[in-house]
């Protein structure tokens, strides 16, 4: 089967890599982005933060991805059903948007740009050599050679196996999250709301869209299987023991389809090899909590996007390029990781929780970097 060749291939059509497609085929690259489903992936936060609004505004997108979104500019918590504290948005707020939606939008945009999306593309092999990629090879015989090849692939990235570098994976093994999404409320319609307890428990409720809300719980383990195993009937009667002012849920909460999600914190010992670079949560995961994850995976992009264009297909630039600017980003990840590391520790405690959290890390994200400075 014939070789295809392209400036830039990327693994992974989730929103890190939609949106560096984008960012690169409008500046002239040739993109090919693989994806392993049958389309766009649906599972992923639905918040974006200033920070990341500010990345889509700097390209034109805002307007567009805020045009059907819901504005917030503050979330309430609580700890065993007491309100302790109002932490408020800067900059017009966040934007709650299903995360699919945000998919769709870029990927829409990388469509109309050129971008090419080979869907249902499993891969079979990816040939290393010294300059980091040489070619990927399909489970059907395709291959592609590339210039420079992203994975943006997700916690299991094949791309980062293949690059060895090392990752250490750290589940928060005392707080079990399920997920669901039930009707709109009318106090989640007013107010984004996140509960605390003493013994372990959190719950938040925000609204999605006009009709929905959505729902997380996080639990003890030990309590897990038992709370969900039987039509959740004792999971509202532990709910009553702490949320306070959300209880309009807790009649949809009982016939409610929930899905059980796993939350670690990742690190990675190198963000790139030569010419291959890993993005989003290939590269890093952090607590949901900080909920700055898609924010600072969208700076990341446009950080790579400026690094691969400005190399202008020379391996030997991108590869120092890459060293000197996108490497970087880990202290600002590793910054982010520790903070949802304390979060995670500290919820069950109000004042150990208040101690540790940062409004400007929850609402500014990083502080702003410089404009590159790269030839």
């Amino acid at each position: 089967m014939a070789t295809t060749s392209c400036d830039v291939a990327i693994v992974g059509a989730g929103l890190g890599g939609c949106f560096l497609a984008m960012l690169l085929r409008r500046r002239g690259q040739n993109v090919v982005v693989i994806e392993q489903g049958p389309s766009i992936p649906s599972a992923g936060a639905d918040f974006l933060k200033p920070p990341g609004l500010r990345v889509l505004a700097r390209h034109g997108l805002a307007d567009l991805v805020g045009r059907h979104g819901l504005r917030r500019d503050h979330i309430r918590y609580y700890h065993d059903g007491d309100p302790i504290q109002d932490c408020r948005f800067p900059d017009g707020g966040f934007l709650i948007r299903p995360y699919r939606e945000l998919v769709e939008l870029i990927y829409t945009c990388c469509a109309v740009e050129g971008v090419e999306f080979w869907f249902g593309a499993e891969i079979g092999d990816i040939a290393v050599g010294e300059g980091g990629v040489e070619e990927l090879t399909l489970a059907d015989g395709r291959r592609l050679r590339a210039g420079a090849v992203v994975g943006a692939d997700g916690t299991r990235s094949l791309v980062r196996q293949a690059l060895g570098i090392e990752q250490v994976t750290l589940p928060y093994e005392r707080l079990i999250m399920r997920v669901a999404t039930v009707p709109l409320t009318e106090s989640a319609a007013r107010l984004n709301r996140l509960y605390f307890s003493s013994d372990g428990w959190l719950a938040y409720f925000y609204p999605l869209g006009a009709e929905q809300t959505r729902v997380f719980v996080g639990l003890p383990p030990e309590r897990d299987e038992e709370i969900f195993q039987d039509g959740i009937p004792a999971l509202v009667d532990e709910l009553k023991k702490f949320v306070s002012e959300s209880s309009d849920a807790f009649d949809s909460l009982q016939t409610a389809a929930w899905q059980r999600i796993k939350v670690s914190a990742m690190r990675v010992a190198a963000y790139h090899r030569g010419n291959a670079a890993l993005l989003g949560s290939a590269a890093f995961a952090c607590h949901p909590m900080t909920g700055m994850g898609m924010s600072y995976t969208l700076r990341d992009a446009e950080i790579l996007a400026d690094v691969i264009c400005a190399a202008g297909g020379d391996p030997v630039l991108l590869d120092r390029l890459m060293h000197e600017r996108y490497e970087p980003r880990g202290n600002a990840h590793r910054r982010l990781i520790d903070y949802g590391d304390a979060l995670a520790a500290t919820f069950h405690d109000r004042d150990a929780y208040l101690a540790a959290f940062r409004e400007d890390l929850h609402t500014r994200g990083e502080a702003a970097e410089p404009a590159l400075q790269l030839i």
